[in-house]
């Protein structure tokens, strides 16, 4: 049920940069999805035996967790290879803000 929510939330972020006309902003859309799964991958993994972490394991590590999941064989190497471009220009976005200022 999670991953239907966080396949949801990517659509959305696609469905909403397009109509914005920003591939910036569903970049940053996306990679903010990612890193918050990770945090909350790794609160789980970190805070013990707890009802929080019973219930924050059922979360994907991450977007390509969730596409592993889901897919095999070619379609995964797809979205893989263009999760880890996507990744790159969040990266390319990043480092031109920090320089500029």
């Amino acid at each position: 049920m999670e991953a239907i929510l966080i396949l949801l939330l990517v659509i959305v972020i696609i469905c909403w940069a397009c109509y914005r006309r920003k591939l910036e902003k569903a970049t940053y859309g996306i990679a903010a999805l990612d890193i918050f799964l990770r945090v909350i991958h790794f609160i789980s993994v970190n805070i013990g035996d707890n009802e929080l972490s019973s219930f924050l394991v059922k979360f994907p590590n991450s977007l390509l967790a969730v596409a592993d999941k889901y897919l095999d064989g070619f379609l995964y190497t797809l979205i893989a290879w263009l999760f880890i471009a996507l990744m790159i220009h969040f990266f390319i976005l990043t480092l031109r803000i920090f320089f500029k200022k």
